[in-house]
C-alpha cells in the first residue's frame, strides 16, 4: 500500500472551494485526463453513490468505477476508486483557515492488485504524488478564477 497527501491553500471561502471540487463540468479543467463521469448507481454526492470515471492517459481510455464514502459538506468528501490495475481510496478534506481562504488536502491510499505489487506501488508513488500537486496547482487556479 502506497500513502501520500497533498495540500494547497486557496485564496476563496470554503463554499466556494468545495463547490468548485464537486463540479463534474469544472473536474476536466483541473483534472488532468479526465473525460467523464456516469453516475451508475444511487445520486451524485451521495454516500453508496457509484459512478463511472473516464480518463485519457495518453489516448486510451481508462475506466475507473468509483463508490462514495463521505459526503460532509463543506470539509470533506471521500471515495474509492477501482480498477483492474489497483484501487485508491480517496479522501479531499477542506478545512477553513480565513474568512476568505481555505486549505485543501488529498489523502490518497493506493492497494496494489493481482497486476502490481507493494513494490511497484512504491516506485510509483513519487510520480503519483507529482502529478497530485500538478492537479492541485490547478484545482487552486480553478478556485480563484472564478
Amino acid at each position: 500500500m502506497a500513502e501520500y497527501t497533498v495540500s494547497i491553500e486557496a485564496n476563496r471561502p470554503i463554499d466556494h472551494a468545495w463547490a468548485v471540487l464537486v463540479d463534474d463540468s469544472r473536474m476536466g479543467e483541473w483534472l488532468q485526463g479526465y473525460k467523464s463521469t456516469e453516475t451508475l448507481e444511487g445520486e451524485p454526492l451521495t454516500v453508496g453513490s457509484k459512478h463511472r470515471v473516464v480518463f485519457d492517459e495518453g489516448g486510451m481510455e481508462v475506466v475507473f468505477i468509483e463508490t462514495v464514502r463521505v459526503v460532509d459538506a463543506p470539509t470533506e468528501f471521500s471515495f474509492d476508486l477501482k480498477h483492474e490495475m489497483m484501487g485508491s481510496s480517496i479522501r479531499f478534506l477542506l478545512e477553513s483557515i480565513g474568512p476568505d481562504r481555505t486549505q485543501i488536502s488529498c489523502v490518497t491510499t493506493v492497494k496494489p492488485s493481482e497486476m502490481v505489487t507493494e513494490e511497484q506501488l512504491e516506485a510509483m508513488k513519487p510520480d503519483m504524488k507529482d502529478r497530485q500537486m500538478r492537479n492541485f496547482e490547478k484545482l487552486k487556479a480553478v478556485i480563484e478564477a472564478i
